[in-house]
């Protein structure tokens, strides 16, 4: 038996099932329009992503493009629950435990998401004793908030986004993303692992347009 899994990008494309859209169509700068992205766990029997838990993430991107050509980034919006802070990419530093086998015992640790700011992460946290995220299995003592999406169900995400007033009129390309790495780039870097360790794979991704009125 094979187990191809999370290094087949065959098997991995398409494992979520991704939906973009806005809640009104037409806006003039200034206004707000509100994202609504639902993923859905299509092909697996288990939670995704899985495997080594502890070093993977699958992360939303979403993007606003003007017919000038012009690109903004939308945050992703809080919905307060436990832990929520580890599901959203931001700068901080992580996997300070690493000093240990590194024999580095002021390691400051590296960046833990190494993705742009203000992205969806689906992941579980692993800590170390000592409250801090960690990589290594054997220096876990707790888990933290498993937010994955389990076999079959459906997680809604929501991006505000209120247009510039210097935003282009006309048609708005708005995308998401999902995307997924077996381990977060600046540990792989740290480590000097192989580059498809910390590839970034597209699962998949799907566009919306509204107007942006004169």
């Amino acid at each position: 038996h094979l187990f191809h899994g999370a290094h087949d990008p065959g098997k991995v494309r398409g494992t979520i099932e991704l939906r973009i859209e806005p809640d009104i169509r037409e806006a003039e700068p200034g206004e707000t329009i509100v994202f609504s992205v639902a993923l859905f766990n299509q092909k697996t029997g288990h939670k995704f992503p899985t495997g080594s838990v502890e070093d993977r993430i699958a992360w939303l991107q979403v993007e606003a493009t003007d017919a000038l050509g012009r690109t903004y980034h939308l945050n992703v919006d809080k919905k307060g629950f436990e832990g929520e802070e580890y599901t959203i990419s931001g700068d901080y530093l992580a996997y300070q435990d690493m000093g240990v086998p590194l024999n580095q015992p002021d390691f400051k640790g590296v960046q833990r998401d190494g993705i742009p700011a203000g992205n969806r992460i689906f992941r579980m946290p692993y800590f170390d004793p000592e409250g801090r995220m960690t990589i290594m299995q054997w220096n876990t003592a707790k888990l933290g908030v498993d937010y994955r999406i389990g076999p079959r169900e459906t997680k809604v995400e929501k991006f505000t986004f209120r247009l510039p007033f210097d935003v282009a009129p006309g048609a708005m390309k708005v995308k998401a993303v999902l995307n997924y790495q077996l381990l977060v780039k600046p540990v792989a870097d740290l480590l000097k692992v192989p580059d498809d360790e910390s590839e970034i794979k597209i699962i998949n991704e799907h566009s919306t347009l509204v107007t942006v009125l004169p």
